[in-house]
């Protein structure tokens, strides 16, 4: 089983509201798009609701024709009101909370620009409630994002997104990290969605829960198209309800697509008899978007019950005697692809089909499992399917290859650190570089092409299954259709290359190279030879040096530039053993240790992303795994939060970074900037940045400055994401 956390482990909000107000989730809208003869879009109707409560103990009767309720829609990064409306003479009716009304409008809006992939153009839907007319004060206030989108799934071209075809390549991942378990820092949640986007992902499921709504915000701005998951399903009222308040909770999110009752054997026997119910109620709340169940089966109530038919690590035949048999159903590989992996691991089991379970140490290479009928292209490989949502983006807590003291699921293409595995250049290789720019591409790539070796170049006396051996096997992933490799110069060939959708051979390989020590250099080549991309790799030297390097926030991961000064942003830093020559030393496991030096933070954890390490992540020691260790930083200070809010946590957090000084003596770089805000200490703007060091016997301390802001119109998170949108990403 996965690791589903305990506690508190999502922000929690306590909201305060006037007895007349519009309900928890009780704002709703959706729109329909006119175009025009040249194929824009001339317009669009905006179907706008909002449920009114009144909880007072005595509802007045008058209520209906005194309050007012106004609608208003804000166009993107600005107050410009785009349209606006209001409506009058509420009809009130009992209720379970006292009394309530449906408030519902029609908006128009000129030339609405459009959400998608590369430009995920957001507006905002305010809703108010007035008593004496709609110029009195309003005794409630809510608004909620609005994307001018459409969808539409066909049973034999698949899915389009505003009338472009789009194929869905996309990854489903629990809600763990490393050091965080699965109270993920919203920062760390973009560094994900970002990781997604680099190896070309434009989707995401949010298996087997329904997402923090941070998430959806993230994947709103950066376009990212969601299959939204319920957790628990049978025909039970109360798991019914949770479908409800799953769907009202997100179906303004334009990043959402379809809804996901339930998964696998979660959906098998009794459980289907839920259907009819779960799809009563999504339609009730919502709508617009389709139903889906991740089934092992076709033809059934389920089955017969949903929009569009899941399925779960089945294989090609399996889909096409689908689309025969239910040929007006669209079909969605909405799980597949357990082609387990371990980062760096040049040598032990190679993972050759889909979740093999084995216990031995599982290679980086493992493009025979991936690109198979059985696996990614089972649906990536067919026009009619909707697309792929892979097991999984990120290695996570819990579902390890074997039982026993393993804590870790392997199938990632990155590990549990957020460090990539060869698999996620694999993936980079077919689904950024390797199909043409598009609406599903999430940035442009305008026709380059990528080269990547899988293992390193140590001597096979450095690997205990190859003692003795005098050669070593080479794999390479590229996007071109060809790729020679060189050892100390001297080539050993040039091997094609096909894309997967276009049948097996999505990799090169040299089966037996006769090691020396050097550099292997591999060459893509184009159809006529020419070479377009080239990458190498050298046998290391003696350990020599660390480095210290910033994966969020980072401009090059789109994760922002600074951290937020909130009392909760985390930073992702990177410290690399390093050889003589300054290359990452591949065997290196050297203990590492990380302190803060100065500046608002502290070392939350450290971890190397190795399946098999048990070590405490709490702790600031951790050794290298292949080299690398992964540290989280947390911010101490609240500059960035505003005083009011700041007196209202105070009451509550007694320890943590929003309580008050107990002492001047007791003062730290925690309570100093509290109490200062979000000025230095001379009274100036700028604020120290946190600094980290890190060191290992034997070799020299390091350190590294983490720059912090207290503006959180452009340090945080979610400006961050809607910075980056459209834009290339790099992790590698």
């Amino acid at each position: 089983w996965w690791y589903e956390g305990g506690g508190i482990y999502r922000h929690v909000q306590l909201v305060r509201a006037s007895p007349l107000h519009v309900e928890q989730d009780g704002l709703f809208a959706y729109s329909n798009l006119t175009k025009a003869s040249d194929g824009s879009v001339a317009s669009a109707t905006v179907h706008v609701s909002a449920t009114i409560v009144d909880v007072s103990p005595s509802p007045s009767p008058a209520l209906s024709l005194s309050t007012c309720v106004s609608f208003s829609i804000v166009g993107p990064g600005s107050d410009r009101v785009v349209a606006s409306t209001f409506v009058g003479n509420l009809r009130f009716s009992p209720s379970a909370a006292g009394a309530s009304a449906m408030a519902r409008a029609e908006l128009h809006v000129p030339s609405p620009a459009i959400w998608s992939a590369a430009t995920p153009v957001l507006y905002t839907v305010h809703a108010s409630v007035h008593v004496g007319g709609c110029a009195a004060a309003a005794t409630d206030a809510v608004s909620a994002p609005h994307g001018f989108r459409t969808l539409h799934y066909d049973a034999n071209t698949g899915f389009f997104l505003n009338g472009e075809h789009f194929k869905v390549r996309g990854f489903c991942d629990h809600n763990s990290f490393a050091v965080v378990g699965m109270a993920v820092p919203a920062r760390i949640n973009l560094f994900r969605a970002q990781a997604l986007r680099a190896v070309g992902g434009n989707g995401r499921r949010t298996s087997h829960n329904p997402p923090d709504v941070s998430l959806l915000d993230i994947y709103d701005r950066v376009g990212v198209v969601v299959m939204d998951e319920n957790r628990l399903f049978a025909n039970e009222t109360r798991y019914v309800t949770n479908m409800g308040v799953l769907v009202k909770r997100d179906r303004n999110h334009p990043s959402v697509i379809i809804w996901s009752f339930c998964n696998e054997g979660g959906c098998e026997g009794s459980h289907e008899l839920g259907g009819p119910r779960f799809n009563e109620i999504s339609y009730r709340f919502d709508g617009s978007r389709p139903t889906l169940a991740n089934m092992f089966t076709f033809g059934d109530l389920l089955s017969n019950t949903v929009d569009v038919q899941g399925f779960s690590h089945q294989n090609r035949q399996k889909l096409d005697k689908c689309h025969a048999q239910l040929p007006h159903k669209p079909i969605f590989m909405s799980e597949c692809c357990s082609c387990n992996t371990m980062r760096s691991e040049d040598e032990g089991c190679e993972t050759t089909y889909d979740n093999p379970h084995t216990a031995c140490i599982q290679k980086s290479f493992n493009a025979r499992c991936a690109e198979s009928n059985a696996a990614t292209n089972a649906s990536d490989g067919v026009d009619y399917a909707v697309g792929t949502m892979v097991w999984t983006l990120f290695d996570y807590y819990g579902e390890p290859p074997v039982g026993g003291l393993e804590v870790i699921g392997t199938y990632g293409q990155f590990d549990l650190c957020g460090f990539p595995k060869a698999a996620s250049l694999w993936y980079r290789m077919q689904w950024l570089y390797g199909v043409p720019d598009g609406p599903d591409k999430p940035f442009r790539t305008d026709g380059g092409h990528e080269v990547h070796l899988v293992e390193s170049w140590e001597s096979p006396d450095a690997f205990p299954s190859t003692v003795g051996q005098k050669t070593r096997a080479v794999h390479a992933y590229s996007s071109a259709p060809k790729v020679e490799l060189l050892v100390n110069g001297k080539s050993k060939g040039v091997l094609p290359v096909t894309r997967m959708v276009d049948g097996p051979g999505s990799y090169a390989e040299w089966t037996k190279v006769e090691w020396e020590s050097g550099i292997i250099t591999v060459i893509a080549r184009d159809a006529a030879g020419k070479p377009v991309a080239n990458t190498s790799r050298r046998t290391n030297s003696a350990t020599a040096s660390i480095a210290l390097t910033l994966d969020a926030p980072s401009s090059l991961t789109g994760t922002g530039n600074s951290l937020l000064l909130d009392g909760q942003d985390a930073a992702l830093v990177r410290a690399s053993i390093l050889d003589a020559a300054g290359h990452v030393k591949h065997l290196a496991s050297n203990l590492v240790t990380f302190r803060i030096v100065s500046g608002p933070g502290r070392i939350q954890g450290t971890h190397n992303g190795d399946p098999h390490a048990l070590l405490a992540s709490s702790d600031p020691t951790f050794p290298a795994y292949h080299g690398l260790v992964r540290a989280v930083v947390r911010t101490t200070s609240t500059a960035a939060i505003d005083a009011h809010q700041r007196s209202l946590l105070r009451a509550i957090d007694l320890e943590g970074p929003f309580s008050a000084p107990k002492s001047p003596s007791s003062s730290s770089s925690s309570s100093s900037l509290f109490a200062k805000g979000a000025s230095g200490a001379d009274g100036s703007s700028s604020i120290d940045p946190i600094v980290v060091e890190a060191s290992s016997p034997g070799m020299a301390p390091v350190r590294l400055s983490i720059p912090v802001s207290a503006d959180a119109a452009t340090a945080g998170v979610m400006a961050a994401a809607a910075a980056s949108a459209g834009k290339p990403v790099s992790f590698f």
